[in-house]
């Protein structure tokens, strides 16, 4: 991942929401402060990546502050977006995803962090329904952190004294951009914690080959999580769900900002065929959780919408979801599958994943990436972050969940 500015000190700022609004003004308050830093931000879908291989951001044997912030509330944003669960699926929801949340804390082995803990119910949405486990959550979330004893935890109440913003949170903003504070308080922010600079511990990786291999925490969290991937022909039933889900999609999907309206996803299906994707694991069932599209003409299988939420990223169910479609395209006897692309603010990693599978990079704003069927399947398996437990996880979804021959 590049730097977003680039100078003498590294800074790497982590957060549930969407972090890269507090770029510029931390990079502006750290030098205010008389620190010159290079500023490089993780996507919000990425965090738990980068908090179980931090060699995926953070270059060996350089020292490193990682800035972390967390609102729990992020934990369910999409069921909150939908406001379709009832209260009981929401709050099994939540405490699903705050065990799987802290299973990850509980594996960090080799980052120090400082935690901002961010203070749910002051966005664009009702959180009432998990009642009194948003604040247990967030406890337990803090008493992770300090029970490693290598982070600094800073709670909310701390900020709001030495800061004294007013206006500080943007509702408006969280419901568009994922952005719960004001320009105020993005800035009060900013400058709270670049007065934390003497208390923040650092990070100094050492070589890969030293810790043993690459990427250790992340695979045994894989392996720990029992992914499953069903997928099935797209049905009527299904359709408002998924048009809610793409409606709030920016990270892995190939046309980013489209609108679709009701009954264009049938449209779809009609001229070609499309299926729904569903996840779950051993914390939770996801449901629907993507849709893939396609037509086939002169044995070149042609994409239209292809897109996952970002409550399943980071699982390899991205890689699972991309193999998948390499063996419906072979299924079909296709030769080439064309995938549309449109580069936007936040899907840069499943750019990045169909130029590493190509082994082309993309130039411009818009392009079709063109694959070739054969070998695709394992040239998707080889850049996953565990290719043998992806092996595993399709040869069960192939044989058990997906009726290619339909």
């Amino acid at each position: 991942m590049d730097d977003v500015f680039s100078t003498d000190v590294r800074v790497v700022v982590a957060s549930t929401f969407y972090t890269a609004a507090l770029e510029r003004p931390l990079v502006n308050a750290f030098e205010a402060s008389g620190k010159a830093v290079s500023l490089t931000g993780v996507p919000y879908n990425q965090l738990y990546s980068f908090l179980l291989d931090p060699y995926s951001v953070i270059p060996e044997k350089t020292p490193v502050k990682a800035l972390m912030l967390v609102r729990v509330e992020d934990l369910i944003r999409m069921e909150l977006v939908s406001g379709q669960h009832a209260a009981d699926a929401l709050l099994r929801a939540f405490r699903e995803r705050t065990e799987q949340f802290i299973d990850v804390l509980s594996r960090i082995s080799r980052l120090s962090v400082t935690l901002l803990m961010c203070p749910a119910g002051r966005g664009a949405y009702d959180v009432s329904s998990p009642g009194n486990a948003i604040r247990v959550a967030e406890q337990k979330i803090a008493a992770e952190f300090r029970r490693q004893q290598r982070h600094l935890v800073i709670g909310w109440a701390e900020f709001e004294r030495a800061a004294k913003c007013e206006n500080c949170f943007n509702a408006a903003g969280d419901r568009l951009g994922h952005v719960p504070f004001s320009p105020a308080g993005l800035e009060a922010v900013a400058g709270f914690l670049a007065a934390q600079w003497d208390r923040m511990p650092s990070t100094t990786l050492a070589s890969r080959a030293a810790n043993g291999g690459d990427g250790l925490d992340l695979q045994r969290f894989l392996a720990s999580l029992q992914v499953e991937m069903s997928v099935s022909p797209f049905s009527d039933n299904g359709e408002q769900q998924a048009l809610n889900l793409v409606r709030h999609t920016t990270h892995f999907i190939n046309v980013p900002g489209r609108k679709f309206e009701n009954g264009e996803m049938r449209r779809l299906a009609d001229r070609g065929e499309a299926w729904t994707v569903r996840v779950r694991d051993r914390f939770g069932d996801y449901g629907i959780s993507g849709v893939a599209t396609f037509e086939l003409e002169d044995r070149i299988m042609r994409a239209g919408l292809l897109f996952l939420t970002c409550p399943v990223l980071g699982r390899q169910v991205e890689y699972g979801f991309m193999a998948w479609i390499a063996q419906l395209a072979e299924a079909r006897g296709a030769e080439v599958l064309e995938i549309p692309f449109n580069a936007g603010r936040d899907n840069h990693g499943f750019k990045k994943l169909l130029e590493d599978v190509a082994g082309v990079s993309m130039q411009g704003a818009e392009t079709i990436f063109r694959l070739p069927v054969p070998g695709l399947v394992d040239a998707i398996t080889s850049k996953a972050p565990d290719p043998s437990l992806l092996s595993s996880m399709m040869a069960k979804t192939q044989l058990e969940r997906v009726p290619l021959s339909a």
